[in-house]
């Protein structure tokens, strides 16, 4: 009886727990289809959003203003710009996924601070008032979003610069930055806050 217990508590301890998640996101979060993101001209350009890539143990987040939505492969795809010098570009580098997440308009005070400062100095997300929580997956996003968007990375390239219009060649020279690494995620969930 004593070996029987034992195989089974092996056994129960080796089987993967499918139904179970490592993570919890507040019940804030409803799951919507990409389809119903508001226009990413606006997500990208007026109002800004975050980036971030890694896990509950070490992750970065920073924020952009460049960005697509679009279909790459028969697949809905997110497509975002890092500088290689960025702290975070080391987190995309070694992800499989990143999200990024949009925020009420009060928030853009944190989102500058985390654009203009460096999580390698400092833990830049709590001076700018901005609570990490993680998906299902495991990917980061934020307490304080109104809408949050996990891709795996399916492609990833450095813009090259000789093939660049002139203007955006003295963007770079002026700015003595290298060209942005360009990373291509499919859409594997969206969430938006409730409301």
């Amino acid at each position: 009886m004593k070996k029987l217990t034992l195989w089974a508590l092996l056994l129960a301890f080796c089987m993967p727990a499918h139904a179970v998640t490592p993570y919890q996101m507040s019940d804030s979060w409803e799951q919507i289809s990409i389809y119903d993101v508001k226009n990413p001209t606006d997500l990208f350009g007026e109002d800004w959003a975050a980036l971030a890539a890694g896990n509950a143990e070490s992750m970065n987040a920073m924020t952009i203003g460049w960005g697509q939505f679009g279909t790459l492969w028969q697949r809905p795809v997110v497509t975002v710009y890092v500088a290689p010098e960025r702290y975070t570009n080391e987190f995309m580098d070694r992800s499989e996924y990143f999200t990024v997440t949009a925020f009420p308009k009060d928030k853009k005070d944190s989102l500058l601070y985390i654009g203009t400062h460096s999580g390698r100095d400092e833990d830049k997300l709590k001076k700018a008032g901005l609570t990490p929580e993680f998906t299902p997956l495991g990917n980061p996003i934020f307490k304080e979003a109104t809408l949050a968007i996990e891709c795996k990375i399916l492609y990833k390239e450095p813009l090259k610069f000789y093939l660049m219009p002139e203007k955006t060649r003295e963007f770079y020279n002026e700015r003595k930055i290298t060209p942005h690494i360009q990373y291509i995620g499919e859409v594997i969930n969206v969430w938006q806050k409730s409301q």
